[in-house]
């Protein structure tokens, strides 16, 4: 049965996944936190100069990557097909690849990619995918995700509003099966920051998940204030919380997680002429599920493993619309 290796490289994330071609299952896995933002810094550290010595640096982790993967999976994994999409196209990446504008074809067609000839010590043909943009905003990663997605909803009808949880969260708009537009919101990177770095970080005590009544009254309370009201002019109420002892340090915690994503999907609330997809992996689903609820927006929640695995179809995807007979047999078995 033949094979290809799935490559997700983030800015502070690694996942390298075994996929079975006929079925797109993952047989074996391997992660780790070496995102591209460490190899960009391993780059610049070596004060090489060189385009093919920068290149170099990031093949050899994702070789050592295929050495970590075959050994868990008991497999030999020479000359195997990787598709890589996420921030490998991005300026800090493997190669930086142009943006395609949006609207876009949720078929894939017509991605910009890149590919990487195998060689006698990377001997891997590497394919890399590229992002999309439009007039004001740029993602990498997400529209893969997306691509892999409707292909495995066959009663999608064309239209919807795809909200991605995240550090960077996305929220994707489709209309007649294209991507017309999107927009990006850094919930996840200013909650960190405020959590970490600001005044507030002494109101609050980091503690994940919501496990009680207590945790979940002061999300409820977070995210109907971040909701409803800017969020410069409560965020300091998580400070006054601890103050004044309305909220102990653990629930103030899950009071700004619910500004954040309150003010998030405030803009959701009059939404009516689109299904809205929720398509978040298992970290963050039961925050955002839990407040599309309270908030009363009528969604589709998708599972976190139909999430987790729409990497590996996307890719696929992306790479059978785009590539020709003979292009698929110079690379292998497919």
């Amino acid at each position: 049965m033949c094979k290809f290796l799935s490559c997700d490289w983030g800015t502070s994330s690694f996942r390298l996944r075994l996929v079975n071609q006929s079925d797109k299952r993952v047989t074996s896995e391997f992660n780790s936190d070496f995102g591209i933002q460490k190899a960009f810094n391993v780059w610049k550290d070596s004060k090489a100069n060189d385009p093919q010595e920068k290149q170099d640096i990031y093949l050899n982790y994702i070789h050592e990557a295929v050495k970590e993967l075959e050994a868990i999976s008991g497999q030999q994994l020479n000359t195997q097909l990787i598709i890589c999409s996420g921030m490998a196209s991005s300026s800090i990446g493997i190669k930086e690849l142009p943006y395609v504008s949006v609207p876009f074809d949720t078929s894939g067609l017509g991605m910009e990619m890149h590919v990487i000839a195998a060689k006698e010590d990377f001997n891997h043909p590497l394919i890399i995918i590229s992002g999309l943009k439009n007039d004001h905003n740029v993602m990498r990663g997400e529209e893969t995700q997306l691509i892999g997605l409707i292909s495995q909803l066959p009663d999608f009808d064309g239209e919807g509003a795809f909200i991605f949880p995240g550090t960077h969260s996305k929220h994707v708009y489709i209309s007649s099966d294209k991507i017309v537009d999107f927009d990006t919101y850094m919930t996840g990177e200013v909650f960190k920051l405020l959590c970490h770095h600001s005044l507030l970080s002494n109101s609050l005590e980091e503690n994940p998940p919501m496990d009680s009544e207590e945790k979940i009254t002061a999300f409820k309370q977070g995210l109907m204030h971040g909701s409803t009201k800017s969020l410069l002019s409560v965020l300091f109420n998580v400070r006054t919380n601890d103050l004044f002892g309305h909220l102990d340090k653990k629930q103030n915690y899950h009071y700004l997680s619910g500004l954040m994503i309150g003010n998030e999907l405030r803009n959701l609330i009059n939404i009516s002429d689109k299904a809205i997809y929720l398509c978040s992996e298992e970290k963050l689903y039961q925050p955002y599920s839990m407040a599309l609820d309270i908030l009363e927006v009528p969604s589709i929640k998708l599972t976190p493993e139909l999430v987790s695995n729409s990497v590996v179809q996307g890719q696929y995807q992306i790479y059978q619309q785009n590539f020709d007979h003979e292009k698929r047999i110079f690379l292998g078995c497919f």
